[in-house]
C-alpha cells in the first residue's frame, strides 16, 4: 500500500510539473516560477478554469484578459516587488471549496470572492474592494415573460415576492435570505440557463458585471433580458484573499492596490476593461430606482474599507 501511495504521489508531482512547464511555454512565465516554494512571494499562483482559452492552449498568458487578473497584475507591478503571477489550470472550485484550499496553500496562493466574517477569520483579506464597491449594487436578469410584472414593482415587499438565483456558497445567499428573499442555489455555469427555464424569477448581478455577462449568457439562454430601472443595494465588497501562511503576499498585494487606487489607475481599469466597461457605458446609475437592504455579516473592518474605497455607498 505504501509503494502504491508513493507511486500516486510521483504521478501527481509529474503532472504538476507538466502543467507549470506548459504554462511557461504558452504564457512566458519566468523560469524561477518552476522551482519556487508554495510560500515564495515572488510567485503568486492563481486558479484558472480548465475551459478557459489559456488553459486550452489557444492564447498566451499575456493575452489572457479578466478584470481581476489584470488588476492583480497591476498591483504586483506597482508593489515594488519582483513578483510573477502564475496560472494554475484546474476545475475551478466553488467558493466553499476555495476556502480550505487557500488555507492549505498547496495549490494556489490567492483567490477573489465576496467577503463575510468567517472568510476574514480563516483567510487574510486585502481590504480594498476590487470593484470599488459596485458589487453590492445589484441589477437583475429575468425571463422576458416576467418583464411586464417586474415593471410594476414599487417596494421591497413587492420584490420579495420573486425568487432569486445565486451561486453555491456565495455570501449573498445569507444576505438575501436574512432580508426575507427566497433563494435558489446552483452552480455559476448553469444559473443563466436555470433562469431561462424559469427555475427562479430573478438573477441579481453586480452593476459592474451584468452587461458583459448578458452579452454571452444570452446565446445559451435566449429568453433572458436585463431588467431596467429597479436595482437592489447592500454593501458587499469583493476582496483578494491569501493564505494565512503567507502574510507577506497580502502586504505586497495591498501595497500595489493602494497605489493603483491613489493614482487613479484602478478606477480607469474598472471603467475601461472589457469585462466591466459595458455596464459603465450602457447603464446610467442616475436612472436607477435603488432599494436597500442590510448586510449584517459585514465586519467593522469591511465597513471601514467601503467608506474609504467605494464609489457608491
Amino acid at each position: 500500500m505504501a509503494n502504491r501511495f508513493t507511486a500516486i504521489k510521483d504521478v501527481a508531482r509529474q503532472f504538476l510539473c507538466l502543467m507549470i512547464v506548459t504554462a511557461c511555454l504558452f504564457g512566458g512565465i519566468p523560469a524561477h516560477a518552476q522551482s519556487a516554494s508554495a510560500n515564495d512571494p515572488r510567485v503568486v499562483r492563481i486558479p484558472m478554469d480548465t475551459p478557459s482559452e489559456f488553459c486550452r492552449g489557444e492564447i498566451t498568458w499575456e493575452a489572457h484578459r479578466e478584470y481581476h487578473i489584470d488588476l492583480l497584475r497591476l498591483a504586483l507591478r506597482l508593489s515594488g516587488h519582483n513578483a510573477t503571477l502564475v496560472p494554475i489550470c484546474m476545475d475551478y472550485p466553488t467558493e466553499d471549496r476555495r476556502i480550505p484550499m487557500l488555507e492549505a496553500a498547496d495549490q494556489f496562493d490567492t483567490v477573489f470572492f465576496g467577503t463575510n466574517a468567517e472568510r476574514e477569520e480563516r483567510l487574510l483579506a486585502v481590504y480594498i474592494p476590487i470593484y470599488l464597491g459596485t458589487t453590492g449594487l445589484r441589477l437583475f436578469m429575468l425571463h422576458k415573460d416576467l418583464k411586464e410584472p417586474f415593471s410594476q414593482i414599487e417596494t421591497i415587499d413587492d420584490l420579495r415576492k420573486l425568487s432569486m438565483g445565486q451561486g453555491l456558497g456565495w455570501p449573498d445567499n445569507e444576505i438575501l435570505t436574512d432580508s426575507g428573499f427566497d433563494v435558489v442555489s446552483g452552480r455559476y455555469r448553469t444559473l443563466h440557463r436555470m433562469l431561462d427555464a424559469r427555475r427562479f424569477d430573478l438573477y441579481p448581478r453586480a452593476y459592474w458585471q451584468i452587461a458583459g455577462e448578458w452579452n454571452w449568457m444570452k446565446w445559451e439562454a435566449p429568453g433572458i433580458e436585463i431588467a431596467q430601472k429597479t436595482a437592489l443595494y447592500y454593501p458587499q465588497p469583493i476582496y483578494f484573499f491569501v493564505s494565512p501562511k503567507n502574510p507577506d503576499l497580502r502586504d505586497i498585494i495591498e501595497t500595489g492596490l493602494k497605489r493603483a487606487f491613489s493614482n487613479g489607475m484602478m478606477l480607469d481599469l474598472l471603467k475601461t476593461h472589457r469585462d466591466t466597461a459595458p455596464s459603465f457605458s450602457q447603464i446610467d446609475l442616475h436612472d436607477l430606482k435603488v432599494m436597500r437592504i442590510e448586510n449584517k455579516h459585514l465586519s467593522d473592518r469591511s465597513r471601514e474599507a467601503m467608506a474609504q474605497y467605494s464609489l457608491f455607498d
